[in-house]
């Protein structure tokens, strides 16, 4: 019997629906099944397999850390758990070692049994400088890799993180006054209060001056003087109260400026305790 031929088969179907009316064409079949699929027409590729996703690493802060110290909590996926698990923790990025403990600036030990189903979640505490290594001056990230110096670097990741640049507050002696304006000519008095004095050597003396006549050294300049002990300085702040008025001692507030001032007692050398801060009285004409 001869062989059928359903190439040809449909070549001849094709033929014949081409020069026939669109209407009588359309309502032939092709025969014995075929469609143009069997025909080898083109059709969609199958998909491939995707590649693993492999270890990754989130964090819950990445960056403005808080310098002085701060905790963040590391959660990965795609980890084997194998071996003698993860080393998670933060690195000086042109420090880092896979092997050496000693580049590590703080690190966790993530046994495997902590791993489940290649998810992790550890939380760790970090700062910005530790040692000689400091990630305000350069770059640093949590890394991860395969614990007890393993060769393996499939669990090798990197995440970089910043920190935020501490506010610096400015350190010496400052003085607030209860009161520095309007104060009455004829006599009244002004709570004083200090931080940031050393309480060393003879304490302070606190004090109205008139500007133009002030020395640290000469008494007879000031118009009034209050001696505050070392002991009287507590973890560098006190509190003194004194008595003040517009004239006194050939000075005037009045028609002249003048100002609280403290300094390092007992004609001591030492100028870091110096400071001068502005009264007015009522009435003055400065």
């Amino acid at each position: 019997m001869r062989t059928i031929n359903k190439a040809a088969i449909a070549a001849v179907a094709a033929t014949i629906a081409w020069s026939m009316p669109v209407g009588i064409a359309g309502a032939i079949a092709l025969p014995f099944g075929l469609d143009t699929g069997s025909l080898g027409g083109s059709s969609a590729p199958e998909p491939e397999n995707p590649e693993p996703a492999g270890a990754a690493v989130t964090l819950s802060k990445s960056a403005d850390l808080t310098a002085a110290g701060d905790t963040v909590t590391v959660t990965g996926t795609g980890f084997s758990g194998a071996g003698s698990g993860l080393y998670v923790g933060l690195i000086q990025d042109n420090k880092y070692s896979a092997t050496d403990a000693s580049a590590w600036m703080t690190t966790k030990w993530l046994k495997p049994a902590e791993i489940v189903d290649g998810g992790f979640t550890a939380t760790i505490d970090v700062a910005a400088i530790v040692g000689t290594s400091d990630c305000l001056q350069n770059t640093c990230s949590i890394y991860t890799v395969a614990a007890h110096g393993s060769a393996d670097r499939t669990q090798d990741t990197k995440t970089p993180v910043t920190f935020k640049a501490p506010v610096v507050v400015p350190v010496g002696p400052a003085v607030t006054l209860s009161k520095s304006a309007g104060l009455t000519a004829a006599g009244e008095t002004v709570t004083v209060s200090g931080t940031g004095f050393s309480g060393a050597g003879f304490g302070l003396y606190v004090g109205l001056v008139q500007d133009n006549k002030y020395s640290a050294t000469d008494a007879g300049a000031w118009m009034t003087t209050k001696w505050l002990k070392s002991a009287e300085i507590v973890n560098g702040a006190w509190t003194a109260n004194i008595d003040v008025a517009a004239a006194l001692n050939g000075s005037d507030c009045l028609v002249n400026t003048c100002s609280i001032y403290t300094v390092a007692a007992h004609g001591s050398a030492d100028r870091t305790q110096d400071t001068k801060t502005a009264v007015t009285f009522a009435g003055a004409q400065n």
